[in-house]
């Protein structure tokens, strides 16, 4: 049974020791973000805190501990390094929304305020071309995923097969939302979005690749190739000859693939 919804808010006395100790530590600026920062939080969900430092390796990067029955996850960063995490597609898919929502705890110089108003006037169309290049690199360089995959069904090589499957299930729908120019308050639904985005056969590919109604192994690895292909398809034209002439290549060999695991069944 799914837990339900609940709006669960950190007691102060959990946070302000906190935010605190994270100030004594050098912390310039304390703010809160996801579940709890959304009003989403449920009764497992850990409190997300991050820190702006005065310069980068301040800190212990990102950390989890324990406050009362809260988990509790930190993350050191810079103001510059938040800058560029609103330019950089691997991460910013989350970084933009994630701002946009987050709440200061301890700001006295307007550090957080400032980072959060330039989210909120974050434009996709300011980093079009880089998210096109980003995109069209990761499906280049997922080929390699799909020659391992191909080569573990015809070796029948069972645990690499399911590895490479979910190598392929797992990665290839953050690139297809950079593709779509989705952005997503929390991973957990990233899958869902894209597959809203790109429709039915998409949805039905991943749905089968995580082998959600029970597919045998070969037919999850099968849809995980479908998705390969689709999402070669969807960069085809971002493409420069170099990534064109492996993600070709790659491309025929999943086809081949889907082709014998069909045969096999």
């Amino acid at each position: 049974m799914a837990e339900p919804a609940a709006e669960h808010s950190v007691p102060p006395d959990v946070l302000a020791p906190l935010v605190a100790g994270l100030v004594a530590a050098g912390a310039r600026a304390v703010w809160l973000a996801g579940s709890h920062a959304r009003f989403e939080a449920r009764r497992h969900s850990d409190v997300d805190l991050g820190v702006i430092a005065e310069r980068a390796g301040m800190g212990p990067g990102y950390r989890l501990e324990r406050a009362g029955d809260h988990l509790v996850s930190v993350s050191w960063t810079t103001g510059d390094a938040t800058r560029a995490s609103f330019a950089n597609p691997a991460v910013l898919g989350a970084a933009v929304p994630g701002w946009r929502r987050a709440v200061a705890l301890h700001d006295p110089d307007g550090i957080a305020a400032a980072l959060r108003a330039e989210a909120i006037a974050w434009r996709w169309q300011d980093v079009s071309e880089r998210a096109d290049a980003w995109m069209a690199e990761q499906v280049t360089g997922y080929a390699e995923e799909v020659h391992k995959l191909v080569g573990a069904l015809e070796t029948g090589a069972r645990f690499r097969v399911a590895v490479q499957r979910d190598v392929l299930a797992t990665r290839l729908a953050p690139v297809l939302s950079v593709h779509r120019r989705i952005l997503y308050d929390t991973e957990n639904v990233l899958w869902d979005l894209v597959a809203e985005a790109e429709g039915e056969h998409w949805r039905a590919a991943q749905s089968a690749a995580f082998a959600l109604d029970g597919e045998p192994l070969a037919v999850a690895a099968s849809a995980a190739l479908a998705l390969y292909v689709h999402a070669a398809d969807a960069t085809a034209v971002l493409l420069d000859e170099r990534q064109r002439a492996v993600v070709e290549h790659a491309r025929t060999i999943a086809t081949g693939g889907i082709s014998a695991a069909e045969g096999r069944r």
